[in-house]
């Protein structure tokens, strides 16, 4: 649950901060960490950027680990009010706490599967932008007590999945992180489960999970491009050079935790987490396969 600075040389940690202490919701922090040089509140910053799964975006002085900025990336997140910059703390909302047995626990948002996981954000420097790949996906929470057995599942909870407000179940963002600001948001139907690329030429590229792969203007959002690949994206996508050509590519083929349903061919709601309740639809648009897709850029 925490980012940790340690010097590489001697192995001694500089810095450390803890995202979401006593954690309740499996909002362990494996997302990648930014380092980017921005400008927080008129002044130039080594800073480093985290989109964290419990909805929060960080940003700290990457020399000091002193935090900067913390702000929702999504509106829904209701586990905390805010965070106080001055102690790091999250305000937690007592309401949302998943402490007591057999207490279900309704309406938390993100779900456990957090406003990101492993889909790496991009930065341009030209702009000064993140461009977010999210999660917009609220949870039941029902927790009960239960015993190890080695080789067996260790949860002791119950959860249901479903699209946040306004019913879709992801976004993708452009952030500004050194104001804690989302500066435009495209919906998606479901989560947008690929890595973002963003190029010198203003284009931000990403996956869906219906399959599409998208390019959009960096400073509006707007769509410029789109192209169906056979399944859904998860995979990163890049791009290339070789004999004087650019090239992007992206790998399709649905799986994860949010086409764990399709999959593993599970069906009962509650399985997987709760993903599968959530994704249940994804089958109606998408199909299973691995292809790697590529493209030339005129």
């Amino acid at each position: 649950m925490t980012i940790m600075a340690r010097n590489p040389d001697t192995g001694v940690a500089k810095w450390v901060y803890q995202m979401t202490p006593y954690d309740e919701w499996d909002y362990d922090g494996v997302n990648e960490m930014i380092l980017a040089d921005i400008d927080v509140g008129g002044k130039p910053t080594k800073a480093l950027v985290h989109f964290d799964r419990n909805g929060f975006a960080y940003t700290l002085d990457r020399e000091t680990g002193a935090l900067l900025v913390a702000e929702k990336y999504d509106p829904a997140v209701n586990w905390a009010n805010k965070v106080d910059v001055k102690t790091g703390l999250p305000d937690r909302v007592a309401a949302m706490s998943t402490e007591k047995e057999d207490h279900n626990v309704k309406g938390i948002c993100p779900a456990a599967l957090g406003s990101k996981d492993e889909q790496p954000a991009s930065f341009d420097p030209k702009t000064g932008l993140f461009y977010v790949p999210t999660n917009h996906v609220c949870m039941d929470y029902d927790p009960f007590a239960v015993s190890y057995t080695a080789g067996q599942p260790y949860v002791g909870s119950t959860l249901s999945m479903y699209p946040g407000p306004g019913g879709n179940l992801g976004n993708f963002i452009a952030y500004d992180a050194g104001k804690g600001k989302i500066v435009w948001t495209d919906k998606e139907p479901f989560s947008v489960w690929s890595g973002a690329l963003t190029t010198d030429g203003g284009v931000a590229f990403y996956g869906t999970l219906e399959g599409y792969l998208k390019a959009v203007d960096v400073k509006t959002g707007k769509e410029l491009y789109s192209f169906k690949t056979p399944s859904g994206i998860i995979g990163n996508v890049m791009t290339y050079s070789h004999g004087g050509k650019q090239y992007v590519a992206v790998l399709s083929g649905v799986g994860g935790w949010a086409g764990i349903g399709m999959a593993a061919g599970l069906t009962k709601s509650t399985d997987g987490l709760g993903a599968v309740g959530a994704y249940e639809q994804l089958s109606n648009y998408t199909q299973l396969g691995g292809v790697m897709t590529v493209f030339a850029l005129p």
